[in-house]
């Protein structure tokens, strides 16, 4: 097949991560695939027989986007659109629908705002949703159900399973992710308030910072502003990762949720899921599914405080094994459900019903 990828931005994030190893999948399944997405670092991760090319999405542009797609859609033959985001999603549902092909959209964050328009909830052929919540969400506002599909975001699993030495002494805290503006308010508030209790009672304790965005300049001006606490310098601010894989083997505890919560996990290690409005559980079997729900986010839980956070993680700290052990047990488990290849067959197999039913 002849596939389409739109996605706005191709930074480091849960969506942009997919989308690359998507189209490095679809690549090496023998599908021919073409990228459109505004410039970032996921670009050199790319598979050389993607053929990507730059786009600075914007809604002023609207007009000059649609051309530009149309004019690729015709000269390359593409049969099939697939679409990441608002307004690629809307771009990609007017080109499809004037070039007479099938579009498919991928909802990673609010269903409600990358299928804000009417148009597009019209003329939409497939929507594939990440985690159940937006299917559950997708289901009140779209007509037809059959327009939805449940493919969780695929991830390249390790070559090898983890097995290192553990120092019982000491403490790797990981925090990855692309540090936007809640990012940064959230480890803002655990530099200052949470971590200067932990090295405290754990003085061989580390925090790893691994990522890039518009927060590192307030992350490190935290930073500097409590150089004089105890604490400072076992804060790592590592900044951007073409590779993060490579961090997981030296993770004894991660703090994240989607992508990062996933990755954790098919690397056999001990996740917290916690985002600036929620703070959940470490993640076990007895609650795997009930996590998964929104994409290893508790959306019953309450905003992570002082206390709460700090309790789970001395939690942790004191039942280390236990979580261990949890974690490398659901290791095979995450790895077949996540699997990219297996989730890409299953996005493919999409592909190939809406061509099928627009050539009818």
């Amino acid at each position: 097949m002849k596939v389409l990828l739109l996605i706005k931005r191709f930074q480091y994030g849960g969506a942009e991560n997919h989308v690359c190893e998507l189209a490095n999948a679809l690549a090496e399944l023998g599908h021919s695939v073409w990228l459109l997405s505004g410039n970032g670092a996921q670009r050199c991760r790319l598979h050389a027989k993607v053929k990507y090319q730059t786009i600075h999405f914007s809604d002023l542009k609207i007009p000059l986007h649609l051309i530009r797609l149309l004019r690729l859609i015709k000269a390359e033959n593409i049969e099939v659109i697939h679409a990441h985001q608002r307004l690629p999603v809307l771009l990609g549902t007017l080109a499809a629908r004037w070039m007479k092909i099938p579009v498919v959209a991928t909802i990673h964050g609010s269903a409600l705002t990358d299928l804000r328009s009417n148009y597009v909830r019209k003329n939409i052929d497939k929507v594939i949703a990440i985690r159940q919540s937006s299917v559950d969400c997708l289901e009140k506002h779209l007509t037809t159900a059959h327009k939805i599909e449940l493919i969780y975001n695929g991830i390249l699993p390790p070559v090898a399973c983890l097995d290192r030495y553990v120092d019982p002494e000491s403490f790797s805290l990981y925090y990855i992710s692309r540090l936007d503006k809640r990012h940064a308010g959230l480890l803002i508030f655990i530099l200052t308030e949470v971590w200067p209790e932990v090295i405290r009672k754990y003085p061989r304790s580390h925090l790893h910072i691994v990522g890039e965005g518009v927060g590192m300049k307030e992350i490190r001006e935290a930073l500097e502003k409590n150089r004089y606490r105890n604490g400072h310098s076992s804060v790592h601010l590592e900044g951007y990762s073409k590779e993060v894989a490579e961090y997981y083997p030296d993770a004894d505890l991660v703090l994240g949720v989607g992508r990062v919560a996933i990755e954790s996990l098919v690397h056999g290690v001990p996740v917290l899921s916690v985002k600036h409005n929620h703070l959940g559980p470490i993640i076990t079997q007895a609650n795997l599914r009930r996590m998964q729900f929104a994409n290893f986010v508790d959306l019953d839980a309450l905003p992570p405080d002082k206390n709460r956070l700090l309790y789970s993680l001395f939690d942790f700290l004191q039942h280390r094994k236990s979580y261990e052990n949890e974690a490398k047990f659901l290791q095979g488990t995450v790895c077949q459900e996540y699997n990219i290849t297996v989730i890409t067959k299953k996005v493919a197999r999409v592909y190939e019903e809406v061509i099928k039913a627009t050539s009818r």
